[in-house]
């Protein structure tokens, strides 16, 4: 048996560096649509039926803004005012600068004239301190974080700029569109690292579909108690909350750092998904931070250089919005409890958690392990770890977690690649195992 689980391991990774070409040929590509159409239909049509109960989904009450998004609403409403705040020479000033940035950057990046990874770091960090000036503006909204907010707001700039009202039900039309596009966007990235850490397009469908039909997953995993305090609706797109951009980024920056060939351009823009990403999910820092460990002891150091500048690009509009997000919720001392972290906080945490609760666990957990153990490179295994054991160590210890699933779900993808591949390992050694422990 160990000769046979032995070749069985060996089996989840070919010799060929895998290539994302695999993922645009008609079959895969067909798969991957409709997993996205998935994605995008359940949750349209839980909006569909408003306030009715369909089988096998929770029962959806269409409200505009509700919980966290009503602070989120209120700080795309702060930006988008904060700009009519800037004294007009600094606001044409920014607008120039804008425009003679951009032209710069596209003449540089046609004729070659600097790394394209480094366009890349000055193109994030320019928007970034542009966002900046405005943020400055801001009265405290009332959100703790930026990121969603901001991302929010891009569509509704144009829109407000020509005089169109801006009420709840409009903005959440905008924010509806953004949040399944993160979805789908998570569906593909699922895929490719999926394919990127195994060398098997089979299992980078297979984790997509995970993603995918998770919103009717949840109910089977977890029961009813699984969709409680709209956990299901966060994940599904339907509230506006940080959840689906959150997940999006970090699984984007995951298949890149996937990649079998890792140039600079690549870590570039991993470290701009990253570095957005934190604004977005302050959390999300530890995977960046992690991947930066990961990366000065796999590649020489300057090689990582373009990955930590972009994984700065976005450091000036969190520390610009710091005083307006959880310091000035703060000073609410209905906000936090006495003790916001502590070890005691570890059991609960898990075992009365809404969702991720031992049943959940147990069907998520072991394949999982099964999956990091079949990787033969220590590179993807010690990545998928480190995105999904980043988020454990920071709520594991935290008050609100156990209500909250929500603060793992960034860490999903990195779950269903491993469980994908723990199950295809399962799979064959039972083949072997019943063709009389030879594997062939």
């Amino acid at each position: 048996m160990p000769h046979t689980a032995r070749h069985a391991t060996r089996s989840a990774q070919p010799e060929r560096a895998p290539s994302g070409r695999a993922l645009l040929e008609p079959r895969a590509l067909i798969v991957l649509s409709a997993l996205a159409a998935v994605r995008i239909a359940v949750p349209l049509t839980a909006l569909t039926a408003s306030r009715s109960k369909l089988p096998g989904l929770p029962r959806f009450d269409y409200v505009a803004t509700t919980g966290d998004s009503s602070g989120f609403y209120a700080a795309t409403r702060e930006f988008l005012a904060s700009w009519g705040r800037l004294p007009l020479a600094v606001l044409l000033g920014l607008v120039l600068v804008s425009i003679v940035g951009s032209v710069a950057v596209i003449w540089a990046w046609r004729g070659q004239k600097l790394g394209r990874e480094w366009l890349i770091v000055l193109t994030a960090a320019g928007f970034a301190l542009v966002v900046t000036a405005a943020v400055t503006e801001m009265n405290p909204p009332g959100a703790a974080v930026f990121g969603w907010p901001l991302v929010w707001s891009l569509p509704m700039l144009p829109y407000r700029a020509v005089g169109f009202p801006l009420d709840p039900d409009i903005a959440f039309g905008f924010g509806l569109v953004l949040s399944l596009l993160a979805n789908v966007v998570t569906v593909f990235a699922t895929a490719l690292a999926g394919l990127y850490a195994s060398g098997r397009r089979s299992i980078g469908l297979l984790a997509a579909s995970l993603f995918g039909f998770w919103p009717l997953l949840v109910g089977l995993i977890g029961g009813s108690r699984g969709w409680g305090n709209g956990t299901w609706t966060v994940d599904a797109g339907l509230v506006m909350y940080t959840e689906p951009l959150s997940t999006a980024l970090v699984t984007v920056a995951l298949a890149l750092l996937l990649r079998p060939q890792l140039t600079p351009t690549t870590l570039a823009f991993a470290g701009v998904a990253l570095s957005l990403a934190t604004a977005v999910k302050l959390t999300n820092a530890i995977a960046a931070v992690l991947a930066l460990g990961l990366l000065a002891a796999r590649l020489q150091r300057d090689r990582v250089l373009p990955y930590l500048a972009a994984a700065l690009s976005f450091v000036p509009v969190v520390a610009a919005y710091w005083p307006k997000g959880y310091v000035a919720l703060n000073r609410d001392p209905k906000y936090w409890p006495d003790t916001l972290f502590s070890p005691g906080y570890a059991f609960r945490s898990w075992n009365e958690s809404l969702l991720f609760a031992p049943r959940t666990l147990l069907l998520l957990v072991p394949l999982a392990l099964l999956g990091g153990f079949a990787l033969r490179s220590w590179w993807p295994r010690l990545l998928l770890s480190a995105w999904i054991l980043g988020n454990v160590a920071a709520y594991t210890f935290y008050a609100f977690t156990p209500h909250h699933p929500r603060f793992f779900f960034a860490s999903l993808p990195a779950v269903f690649v491993l469980w994908s591949l723990g199950a295809a390992t399962l799979v064959t050694l039972a083949r072997s195992y019943v063709r009389g422990g030879r594997y062939t």
